[in-house]
């Protein structure tokens, strides 16, 4: 989705003048309209959330009071900016830009440019450029097909500059950020929109990029390989990320180990699972490195066969009456097959404990504990 400061990249934006509002420019664009005569009536049940308003303020030319009065209807409408084209007015009213900064609705003012031409300028390119679900797209594609080759080759056609493909030998890192409560799509896209644009403004950012993946948002770090890049030095990086763009309420999974480009598609796997593992386990940051085999079962359970062995054996335990089977299941994966701890997590005697595990040995038709011990982690890490 295009955002207000996105219009950096039209010619026209030349012609355009920021005069109040800069705090807003992470705002989304969902449509271009014309302010007109609805102002002399003030019924504004035809604006949406979203809009970005075109208008040359005709409708005040002869009462400029009524500029403040539209301009706070349309704002609480959640109007995204305006653009006023200076015809009747080469400034607008003192209250009108405190109520502007107030709320941080960017303002622009124009001249020397149709107004059409700026309509159809934006209007085309939120038509043709969905980014978002583009990339998002393709970046399923390639984590589901095998080969992910010819997906990942249009990913990184459309992501990065020709140039930069042509000139170096990349390599690539990520983190994954997973929000701290459920959020809208909107909200989501609105968020990466303002990461996006802060991480402009940083010296360490690079070649990086911030795009929306499922219910999170996915970094990108793109650089020349090198053997000098160390996972040190990638951990770093991505440290000194976090806490510039204050990333702390996220939780995190993080890709530290730097790969060739095309196989970019397992460097997300991986800090998408480290991110998962760190909901689990109430941290705030997990890296793939400190993942262990736990990256071997996630990989597992992502193999369509695999799933389904596990999901007979997840009915099995899903009745009420194995309730507590699951619960003792869950807690001994949690504390590492030790029965004491796992009985006093769950105010048991450990005989009780020992009783439970040979039960789930027998629900699962397994017989070695080892057997037990992979198949009961793997059970504990199928999303619910």
């Amino acid at each position: 989705m295009l955002d207000v400061a996105s219009l950096k990249k039209f010619d026209f934006l030349k012609n355009f003048s920021l005069v109040a509002g800069e705090n807003g420019l992470y705002r989304n664009i969902s449509n271009v309209v014309i302010l007109d005569y609805e102002g002399i009536n003030g019924d504004f049940s035809d604006f949406h959330e979203g809009d970005f308003i075109i208008t040359n303020l005709l409708f005040a030319q002869k009462a400029p009071e009524k500029i403040y009065s539209a301009f706070e209807a349309l704002i609480s409408i959640g109007v995204c900016a305006f653009a006023v084209k200076t015809i009747f007015f080469n400034h607008l009213p003192c209250d009108v830009i405190e109520l502007a900064n107030k709320h941080e609705v960017p303002v622009f003012l124009f001249n020397d440019i149709y107004i059409e031409d700026v309509i159809l300028g934006i209007t085309d390119h939120i038509r043709s450029a969905t980014n978002y679900s583009y990339y998002e797209t393709l970046i399923s594609a390639f984590l589901d097909s095998a080969p992910p080759s010819a997906h990942i080759d249009e990913f990184l056609s459309a992501l990065i500059p020709a140039k930069e493909l042509k000139l170096h030998s990349l390599s690539v890192s990520c983190i994954y950020l997973i929000p701290p409560h459920e959020i809208d799509e909107f909200s989501l896209q609105r968020q990466i929109n303002k990461l996006t644009l802060q991480s402009r403004h940083m010296k360490t950012s690079g070649s990086l990029h911030i795009l929306k993946y499922k219910n999170g948002i996915l970094f990108l770090k793109f650089e020349p390989s090198s053997p000098k890049n160390s996972i040190n030095q990638i951990d770093l990086y991505w440290i000194t990320i976090i806490k510039e763009l204050n990333l702390s309420s996220y939780t995190i999974g993080m890709s530290d180990k730097l790969l060739d480009i095309y196989k970019i598609h397992i460097a997300i796997a991986r800090c998408i699972n480290a991110s998962k593992e760190a909901l689990k386990l109430n941290i705030p940051v997990l890296k793939y490195s400190e993942l262990g085999l736990t990256n071997l079962i996630y990989t597992i359970i992502d193999d369509e066969y695999s799933r389904e062995f596990l999901d007979e054996k997840l009915l099995l335990l899903s009745s009420d009456r194995n309730r507590s089977l699951s619960d003792t299941l869950h807690k001994l994966v949690a504390n590492d097959f030790d029965i004491d701890k796992t009985a006093v997590a769950l105010f048991q005697h450990p005989n009780t404990i020992r009783y439970r595990i040979n039960k789930l040995k027998e629900l699962m038709s397994v017989n070695s504990d080892l057997e037990f011990q992979v198949l009961a982690s793997l059970y504990h890490n199928l999303p619910l």
